[in-house]
């Protein structure tokens, strides 16, 4: 019944325009020879979920069977390998979709001790989507249990994200441990090659293999042989919780206790039961169990929960760069990608969650030119590339807080000093376009002075400290032309809001070298 190492269920695109399905192993095959273009049934927020089960699972699967080096190409040797792991199932239970026995696995399904718990499961969900993590009862950007034609693999991506991705939702339902709380997250920092998403599954596998004692080493948790979490009873009980010590570095964990069910059409359902306590007790390490995807604080002691606002560029610097934290396993280049001169790209992805709702799903994609990814192994190369990021986002506050002064003061009739919480706040959206601005290029204008000699990095740095000056100033006006002053006092007031844009500006508490230069004021 639904079985994944057998069946072709999860439907993919190659990248010859194709669309087809497959099973379990024949997605690795696909995915190693980087034929996959895409999963058309995967949502955004499913896919670090997705790929980080591919990795987990590929990692385990190979290191178990002493398997070095690349990766299996063939189908049937991904089969035998998924297959070691759950050996004393000749009937692939463990990997199977829909299982009957209660008191047998079934794919990220734990079974019970008794099939008397089957009263347990007493709540119905009839879509896939249902039971996805998304929180959609409010049925604002994404609707709820619209999915009633779902394909197996719905069910199965949704099934994935919610074992492997779930916070806490209400009593009885526990999350899973890789996150700070209950109402945190599990982000993304990755490094990536280019290509498809087959390529990053590769890099990962290899590198998780070839760095296995550091994981070890940097771990709180792992030590122990249990792997795939689901193939061990649980009947919700306290006295089940299972403990870091126990686990594999690489676990996959399961958070819920569900069974999926099939109706005589093959159309499936979910049942769903509560538990007494979280499948694995790791409150105390506060999301640090050596998820090799997840940034750690030092100074805090906790693994990365992103807020909402997602990744902006002034968090993707402090992740980057501030020795207050540890970059994941997964984020550092290896020893061959510090040689190689071949671009890169860091993944971060994150599904920000809040008590009883979704606040977003975030995700960013930044280039990586190969001398910033030698500066990401290197200590001293990373402070470099850190103080100039300081600097030019230290820089890029002083102007927004000039043009904040300068807004207020054209909504305040051209009284720079009558400004109230109000003309504040309503300055904000001019700084947040300001932001805007700025974020869509900085990283790779920041790559460019890091990468340039010492006699051109003034320059280069300047050029571009321009560019934010110029936006500020083309706000000024836009804000000028859209906000309400009274037309006997506009004139006073915008040229008195331009006079003290440019007069702070050049300022002491400004920018004044930038004007010092031949040809830089040039404004009127």
């Amino acid at each position: 019944m639904f079985n994944l190492l057998t069946e072709p269920l999860i439907r993919f695109d190659s990248v010859r325009g194709e669309r087809g399905a497959a099973s379990l192993p024949e997605v690795y095959a696909a995915l190693m020879a980087d034929e996959v273009a895409s999963f058309p049934a995967l949502r955004p927020h499913q896919r670090h979920a997705w790929h980080a089960f591919l990795v987990q699972l590929g990692a385990i699967a190979m290191q178990r069977a002493g398997v070095v080096g690349e990766p299996p190409a063939a189908p049937d040797d991904w089969r035998s390998l998924i297959r070691e792991l759950t050996a004393e199932y000749e009937d692939d239970a463990p990997w199977r979709l829909v299982v009957d026995d209660f008191i047998q696995p079934a794919f990220l399904q734990p079974p019970a001790t008794s099939v008397d718990l089957i009263t347990d499961y007493k709540t119905v969900v009839a879509t896939a989507d249902e039971l996805d993590m998304l929180v959609t009862a409010k049925n604002h950007d994404v609707k709820c249990a619209v999915a009633e034609e779902a394909g197996v693999d719905d069910w199965f991506f949704a099934l994935v994200t919610l074992q492997t991705m779930e916070g806490f939702g209400g009593a009885g339902n526990y999350g899973i441990s890789r996150m700070n709380a209950g109402l945190g997250n599990r982000p993304v920092f990755s490094l990536a090659p280019l290509g498809g998403p087959g390529t990053h599954v590769r890099r990962d596998i290899q590198t998780l293999l070839a760095r296995r004692a550091e994981m070890l080493a940097e771990s709180p948790a792992g030590g122990g042989d249990l792997a795939l979490v689901w193939t061990r009873p649980w009947d919700g009980l306290k006295a089940q919780s299972l403990l870091p010590n126990q686990l594999e570095p690489l676990y996959i964990e399961v958070c819920r206790r569900i069974r999926v069910r099939t109706g005589p059409d093959r159309s499936l359902s979910v049942q769903r039961a509560t538990s007494k306590a979280a499948r694995i007790e790791a409150k105390q390490l506060s999301g640090r169990t050596g998820d090799p995807w997840t940034p750690i604080n030092l100074k805090e002691e906790k693994s990365l929960t992103l807020a909402g606002g997602g990744f902006t560029y002034k968090r993707v610097t402090e992740y980057l760069t501030s020795a207050d934290w540890r970059q994941p396993i997964l984020l550092r280049p290896t020893e061959a990608e510090a040689r190689s001169t071949e671009s890169m790209c860091l993944v971060a992805r994150a599904m920000v969650r809040g008590q009883g709702k979704t606040e977003g799903y975030h995700e960013r994609i930044v280039p990586l030119r190969y001398k910033t990814i030698r500066a990401m192994g290197n200590a001293l190369s990373t402070q470099d590339i850190g103080e100039i990021a300081k600097g030019r986002i230290e820089q890029v506050g002083r102007v927004q807080r000039i043009l904040s002064h300068a807004i207020q003061t054209f909504l305040s009739s051209g009284e720079a000093d009558n400004a109230s919480p109000e003309t504040r706040e309503r300055a904000r959206p001019w700084l947040n376009r300001l932001d805007e601005i700025v974020d869509a290029n900085f990283f790779a204008a920041l790559q460019e002075e890091f990468e340039a000699s010492d006699s051109q990095r003034e320059s280069i740095h300047s050029e571009w400290l321009r560019g934010v000056v110029n936006s500020a100033r083309e706000l000024l006006r836009d804000a000028c032309d859209t906000l309400p002053c009274r037309s006997v006092h506009r004139y006073r007031a915008r040229t008195r809001a331009e006079s003290l844009l440019e007069g702070r500006l050049r300022s002491n508490s400004g920018l004044p070298f930038l004007f010092t230069e031949t040809g830089d004021d040039d404004h009127d």
